[in-house]
């Protein structure tokens, strides 16, 4: 009797697992159905955010040039962050940081409301409902590609101000860390359009969540600060399994560990960040699949 039930247990798990693989497989074959629409909603959202803009694209250089002195001034010179060798060279350290919170930002900010913000589209014909999400996260990707442009101009000055940065052949491996957020945004989107169909008030939570995940990821501040107090283990305890599951940490540290040390990063941190990358991705599609159909009844 026990073995007739566990037997019927393993063939429904196996069933299970099968349909979950035999449902990807699918998402992909419609994906590549789909390319051409893809290519053209990225090539819709990257122009209408620049649409009447006088600058244009220079913004995504611009931007992040700006608030990267601004923060330098505040940071720097106020607080003291790149005294005493705490930050080997405060300016990039911070524009390292802020590129890839500020596409993280972006990024999941505009896929949580592309199914929304779809419904005519998605009510008449039939379109993959997750072409929408991956769009704005693709068209976010085209901004971090010129924001990177931002972030190497500063490197340039700081090798002739202080000597304290190089350009060499590691920086070959930024592209990794650069994909790895990328698919990781590419499953939160998924799931942040998920939640937002069902919960309009998402788009106001997650503008908290971002706030509170800024300042809880080491992007103004070294790590030391919080992970190396004289006083408060406790404190210190909690600050570490926060960075230990927050997986912006991660990829912060790769991407400074490349531009800013020009070195190798470790193994670990390597599979560290495809394993947050395709966690989170594979999460999303499974939430996506699975409450997709209903979509229809609440846009």
């Amino acid at each position: 009797m026990c073995t007739s039930r566990y037997y019927r247990m393993n063939i429904f798990i196996t069933k299970r697992n099968g349909g979950i693989l035999l449902n990807l497989i699918k998402s992909m074959k419609v994906f590549k159905r789909y390319r051409y629409l893809l290519k053209q909603l990225v090539s819709r959202d990257f122009k209408v955010k620049y649409k009447r803009s006088v600058l244009g694209v220079a913004w995504s250089v611009l931007n992040p040039l700006f608030t990267m002195i601004i923060l330098n001034l505040v940071f720097c010179n106020l607080f003291q962050m790149g005294a005493n060798g705490a930050i080997k060279d405060y300016p990039v350290y911070l524009l390292t940081g802020l590129v890839l919170f500020n596409y993280f930002s972006e990024a999941t900010n505009l896929a949580m409301g592309s199914v929304v913000g779809n419904f005519n589209l998605i009510t008449k014909i039939y379109v993959p409902k997750y072409i929408f999400p991956i769009s704005k996260v693709l068209s976010s990707a085209l901004n971090l590609l010129f924001s990177l442009i931002a972030l190497y101009l500063i490197i340039i000055v700081e090798m002739f101000r202080t000597h304290n940065v190089s350009i060499s052949w590691v920086h070959l491996l930024l592209p990794y860390d650069l994909v790895c957020i990328v698919i990781f945004s590419i499953g939160l989107g998924l799931f942040l359009s998920t939640l937002t169909v069902f919960f309009r008030d998402m788009f106001y939570i997650w503008g908290v969540v971002l706030t509170a995940w800024n300042y809880l990821t080491p992007i103004m501040y070294p790590e030391t600060i919080v992970t190396q107090p004289a006083k408060h283990h406790w404190y210190t305890s909690l600050m570490v399994l926060i960075y230990k599951v927050n997986p912006l940490y991660y990829f912060v540290k790769y991407a400074r560990a490349v531009v800013l040390d020009n070195i190798v990063p470790s193994l670990n941190l390597h599979v560290e960040c495809l394993f947050c990358a395709f966690l989170m991705l594979l999460i999303g599609v499974l939430v996506f699949r699975w409450k997709q159909n209903k979509f229809i009844y609440y846009i």
